[in-house]
C-alpha cells in the first residue's frame, strides 16, 4: 500500500511566512531561518501538494489558486495550534513541576538552606525533592528517578551516560574529637592501627588517602588492630565527636560545625588534593529550566554579599574555591 504524501507543519510555517511577508528572505528573518531552507521547505510542499503554490511576479512571490487554498487551512492549523499551546502553558500555570535533586551531604549542611530560599523565589511553580547523595555513582541520576546532583564528578568508567560541570574546589581534613591522642600527628602512617568512619569506599578517595587505606585497611592488608566502618549519614559526626574514630570530611564542615560538632582537624605533612564540587546530569539534557535555576541560586548564595554575611560564616566561604559554572 502506498502511504499518502506527509504534510509537515513547519513547512506549512513556510509557505504562512511567505505569503505574509512577500518573498522568501524577508520570511526566512521572519523565522530566523536561511532562505535557503524556506526554499527547500517550499519546494518540498509544492512536490508533495503535486502543484505549484508560488508563481513569481514582478511584485514578488505570488500564491497560486491552490496556495491560496492550502494557505486557508495552514493559518487554520497554526492557529489550532497555537490554542493547544495556550492551554497547555495554563495547565503548567495550574500545576506544580517536580524536580529531583540529590546533594552531598556536607552541602546539606553548608549551602543548601539559602539556596532553596533563593530558588524558591525564583521558582514558585516547582516542589523538589531532595536527598543525600554519597560517593560519586549517581544510579538516581542513570535511572532517570533524579534530574541534577551536586556532588563529585563521576569516575572516569561510569561516564559515559552523564555530564558533570564544576561548580566550586574544596579542600579535606582528617578530623577528629576534641582531644583525640592523636591530635597531633603529623603524618599519615602515625594513623595507621587507627579506626575510621568513612561516607566513601576506599578507592573513590584520591591518593595519598586511597594508597594509605588500601596499604593498611583493604583486601590482604594485615590485621592491624584497626577498622574501616562506613556510615552514609551526617549522623557519623556525633559518633566521631563521641569516640576515637576518624575520619575524613571536607573543610567547610570543620568551620560549620564548630559549635554543633567540635572536631578537630589534624595537621598532616601529607597534602591531600582538593576535590570539585560538579553540578551532573544525564548527558544530553538541556541546561536549562529547573537546573539552570537551582545552580543559579547556588551560585547566587556563593557570589551575593547580603546572602552570604547573612546564612554562611566567613570562615566556610574562605574554605571554598568558586569556579565559575558553563
Amino acid at each position: 500500500m502506498v502511504r499518502p504524501p506527509e504534510l509537515k507543519l513547519q513547512q506549512l510555517q513556510y509557505l504562512i511566512a511567505i505569503a505574509e511577508h512577500g518573498g522568501l528572505r524577508p520570511a526566512a528573518q521572519a523565522l530566523n531561518v536561511t532562505a535557503a531552507a524556506v526554499s527547500k521547505g517550499l519546494q518540498e510542499l509544492e512536490n508533495t501538494a503535486g502543484t505549484r503554490l508560488m508563481q513569481r511576479q514582478a511584485q514578488g512571490l505570488q500564491l497560486t489558486a491552490a496556495g491560496r487554498k492550502l494557505l486557508t487551512r495552514a493559518r487554520l492549523i497554526q492557529c489550532e495550534l497555537d490554542q493547544a499551546m495556550q492551554e497547555l502553558s495554563a495547565a503548567r500555570a495550574s500545576s506544580r513541576i517536580r524536580f529531583t535533586v540529590g546533594v552531598a551531604p556536607w552541602i546539606s549542611l553548608t549551602l543548601l538552606t539559602p539556596t532553596l530560599l533563593r530558588f524558591a523565589q525564583m521558582r514558585p511553580d516547582v516542589s523538589l525533592s531532595l536527598s543525600d547523595i554519597f560517593g560519586s555513582d549517581y544510579a538516581a541520576l542513570r535511572d532517570g528517578s533524579m534530574d541534577l546532583a551536586i556532588g563529585l564528578a563521576p569516575l572516569e568508567q561510569g561516564s559515559g551516560e552523564l555530564a558533570a560541570r564544576p561548580l566550586f574546589s574544596y579542600e579535606h581534613a582528617i578530623a577528629c574529637r576534641r582531644g583525640h591522642p592523636l591530635q597531633q600527628a603529623r603524618h599519615l602512617e602515625e594513623l595507621a592501627g587507627q579506626s575510621w568512619l568513612l561516607t566513601h569506599e576506599i578507592t573513590q578517595y584520591t591518593p595519598p588517602l586511597r594508597d594509605f587505606f588500601q596499604t593498611y585497611y583493604g583486601e590482604g592488608a594485615p590485621l592491624n588492630g584497626g577498622q574501616l566502618h562506613q556510615y552514609r549519614s551526617l549522623q557519623m559526626l556525633e559518633l566521631i565527636c563521641n569516640s576515637d574514630l576518624l575520619t575524613v570530611v571536607p573543610w567547610p564542615v570543620i568551620e560549620s560545625g564548630r559549635q554543633h560538632h567540635p572536631l578537630d582537624a589534624l595537621t598532616l605533612k601529607e597534602k591531600i588534593p582538593a576535590s570539585i564540587a560538579c553540578y551532573v546530569t544525564r548527558k544530553n539534557t538541556p541546561i536549562q529550566g529547573c537546573v539552570s535555576d537551582f545552580v543559579a541560586a547556588m551560585m547566587h548564595v556563593l557570589t551575593d554579599e547580603a546572602t552570604r554575611s547573612r546564612f554562611l560564616h566567613p570562615r566556610v566561604l574562605r574554605s571554598l574555591d568558586v569556579i565559575a559554572p558553563r
